[in-house]
């Protein structure tokens, strides 16, 4: 795990003079890589690169030059079968220096090709590749988008990096893009293309761009996340339950390929504790297990994690979050996003990667298992919505009238909001419906409310025109992994895990989000997913008889974080600095009054705006610092 960044003149321009330029590029994403610096420039091409190292420690060191000088190579990720992969070229004749993956990457696009060499290679990264004999250099990204890439044109220059950072300080010459905002608003993270940036892109998960030796670019998508279906390709529940036992033992494995110690986050949640149960039973010595608690009851899960800990004799390290710890690092923690992202488990991701740190270099995850088996929520809509549906209409309309007129306060809130999100939910169908409960933050009538008219953009359209797109002949729920597959995770789930990790120059894998097991959990019966309210079916049923008992039965929690609760008390004041008057009609962005209704009826208790209150709180935080890089 590493930072990238690049530099290619269009105009085939030397970029020696450029050195400087580089380094400083590369510098600012130091805690990516803190183990080694490298740089080559040559010609019209500046490649740089920052090493944590965790395979090939003493030989792996990038960029990596093959071909008597012609191929050049830059990598961040990991790939699991390299080891294969290497076998096979060298019976077709290559010779390899070193044991790192980052020359089988080389080599096989050397011997292949970009496109054979991409469709081989199963793993997370992004690369960059100078051909001097064709004078073109490749950018690609993984097929589900785990690593980041960034790239802009700046004059005659295409520039890329692994994090926005590295483009400062010329991030101030560029405006706020107002599609990205509303994405935001609406989603609490910006997919790909979009960055807050109007000129600086996100490569997209799955597409490799060429820049040729003219200065032509060419994009094109080597994977689609829709590949692997076949609609359905195995009915039988008992067998299902074998081959997902040993799809989940083999990535696992294949994941603990390293030549430093490896670690898990261990929530006490199924996905987490079915990584960490697996791998206690993959090696000899005890699994080094890390989780997070809260001072505040309510929020505090870190028993569950001690459970699974005890159960399989895990070295286990809880990290009790408190607020002084937050406060102290809440500035820190979300500016090192370097765009406005409004998770909020993005805190305690950050604190038990902070902690993992101190012991290890690498950890699995249990992340991605809910895209793939139905673990969320809104996985129920479609259940529910049936069930309301059942009711006679004249008793909905009852219904509908009794549930207005009860009051909103701390202990009806959350159980209204789902009520209400059924009832409206009720009158939607497929892609309506879906689009209902994407949004974690304003809905697209909210977001009128919210914003001046000149600064509202629709984002509907984007997501219909996929949606459509998708084969007619899959459930209602493959649709929605579907689309949670190829924009949430690339989106929310894996710039969480990946800036909260490279904040602490720790590498993260998740064992969940491997080719084989995708095309799996896409192509099985949704009943074998999700059974009437039972989420996660098959993996709870595959993995009980290595599970500690009452794991199974725990209802979903993740990192919830008490923002609503900081609002009232320790954020107030800051929070209601950032929403004033004077700070909001600077901007020229929101109307004032509506912004302050919301915090009003928060602090007042009268709703629990926190997710609507985090995602402006988050904006205002990054406004705030990128005006003053301006």
């Amino acid at each position: 795990m590493c930072g990238i960044a690049g530099m290619i003149n269009l105009k085939k321009g030397n970029v020696e003079g450029q050195k400087l330029a580089l380094k400083t590029m590369i510098d600012r994403m130091a805690q990516r890589g803190p183990d080694g610096v490298g740089l080559y420039m040559e010609d019209h091409v500046g490649l740089a690169h920052r090493r944590l190292s965790i395979i090939d420690v003493k030989s792996g060191a990038q960029p990596i030059t093959i071909d008597e000088g012609y191929i050049t190579i830059v990598y961040n990720g990991e790939v699991y079968n390299f080891q294969e992969i290497k076998t096979t070229l060298e019976r077709e004749g290559a010779i390899f220096k070193t044991n790192s993956d980052t020359e089988v990457i080389a080599v096989a696009y050397q011997y292949y090709g970009i496109e054979k060499c991409l469709r081989l290679l199963q793993g997370m990264y992004a690369f960059a590749i100078y051909d001097k004999r064709k004078g073109t250099v490749t950018i690609a990204r993984d097929g589900y988008g785990v690593k980041p890439l960034y790239y802009s044109i700046d004059n005659d220059t295409l520039l890329f990096a692994s994090e926005l950072k590295a483009f400062a300080p010329s991030l101030k010459e560029y405006k706020i893009c107002k599609k990205a905002l509303n994405m935001f608003l609406t989603l609490s993270y910006i997919p790909s293309p979009y960055t807050i940036y109007e000129g600086i892109h996100k490569l997209m998960s799955g597409h490799y761009m060429v820049i040729e030796a003219d200065g032509a670019i060419n994009t094109k998508q080597y994977f689609r996340v829709t590949d692997p279906i076949k609609i359905r390709y195995n009915n039988d529940y008992e067998s299902c339950k074998q081959e997902l036992k040993d799809l989940v033992f083999a990535s696992v494995k294949k994941r603990l390929v390293s030549d430093v110690p490896v670690g898990t986050f261990l929530s006490g949640g199924i996905d987490s504790s079915v990584v960490t149960c697996v791998m206690s039973r993959l090696q000899k010595e005890p699994v080094k297990t890390f989780s997070i608690g809260y001072e505040e009851q309510d929020y505090d899960e870190s028993g569950r994690a001690e459970l699974v800990a005890k159960h399989i004799g895990a070295e286990h390290h809880k990290y009790i979050l408190r607020y002084d710890d937050v406060l102290k690092a809440l500035d820190d923690i979300i500016l090192y996003y370097d765009e406005p992202y409004g998770d909020s488990s993005a805190i305690p991701s950050y604190y038990v990667a902070k902690q993992a740190s101190q012991e290890v270099k690498v950890v699995l995850t249990g992340d991605c298992a809910d895209e793939l088996f139905g673990g969320y929520e809104k996985y129920l809509i479609d259940y529910y919505v049936n069930k309301y549906k059942r009711i006679p209409e004249f008793l909905r309309s009852l219904f509908e009238g009794c549930v207005s007129l009860i009051p909103v306060n701390k202990h009806t809130n959350h159980l209204l909001r789902k009520i209400g999100k059924v009832i409206r939910s009720s009158k939607l169908t497929g892609f309506d419906l879906y689009y209902s409960m994407l949004s974690i933050g304003f809905t697209d009538e909210l977001r009128k409310e919210l914003l001046k008219p000149e600064h509202y953009e629709d984002i509907k359209s984007d997501y219909r025109e996929e949606y459509n797109g998708l084969d007619k002949n899959l459930t209602f729920l493959q649709k929605e992994q579907l689309m949670d597959m190829g924009r949430m995770l690339e989106g929310q789930m894996f710039p969480k895990v990946d800036r909260a990790c490279m904040h602490c120059s720790l590498e993260n894998r998740a064992p969940f989000i491997d080719r084989e097991i995708v095309k799996f959990a896409l192509n099985i019966p949704d009943a074998f997913k999700i059974n009437g309210k039972d989420k996660k079916r098959i993996l709870k049923e595959t993995f009980k008889d290595i599970l500690p008992e009452q794991t199974v039965g725990f209802s979903k929690k993740g990192f919830d974080v008490p923002v609503d609760y900081w609002f009232r008390n320790e954020l107030k004041d800051e929070l209601s600095e950032l929403l004033s008057k004077d700070f909001i009609e600077s901007q020229g962005l929101f109307n004032h009054a509506y912004v302050n209704e919301l915090l009003k009826d928060h602090l007042s208790r009268k709703k629990n705006n926190k997710e609507l209150l985090w995602n402006l709180f988050v904006f205002q935080k990054w406004y705030r610092k990128n005006q003053e890089l301006s």
